[in-house]
């Protein structure tokens, strides 16, 4: 049987990169609407809303860029700050609702 090359994965643009960002952060600030409705003004929500996009772009760069020095740096220091209690993340119940075969 023949070995097959794996191909490199070619890197995201930036472009590409902070468009994945503004769609991860549509996610959270949808799952958060109820947290905003209680708990946040839309002022505070407006202030909130660019700290999420650029910590997930930023995230998301490092992660594309890990190869460079100050990125592995940079994911290494980010990912010893992750609390051990933090439970593992759950897909969300609306997109349940839309993708069954994932429960």
């Amino acid at each position: 049987m023949a070995k097959t090359e794996k191909q490199p994965r070619q890197k995201m643009s930036d472009a590409e990169l902070q468009y994945a960002a503004k769609f991860i952060a549509m996610v959270v600030r949808n799952a958060m609407e109820d947290f905003h409705v209680h708990h946040l003004s839309d002022a505070q929500m407006a202030e909130l809303n660019p700290l999420i996009r650029n910590g997930i772009y930023t995230a998301l760069h490092a992660m594309e860029h890990q190869d460079d020095a100050g990125a592995n740096g940079f994911i290494e220091f980010t990912r010893k700050m992750i609390p051990t209690y933090w439970e593992p993340p759950q897909l969300l119940e609306d997109y349940l609702a839309l993708v069954p075969n994932e429960q």
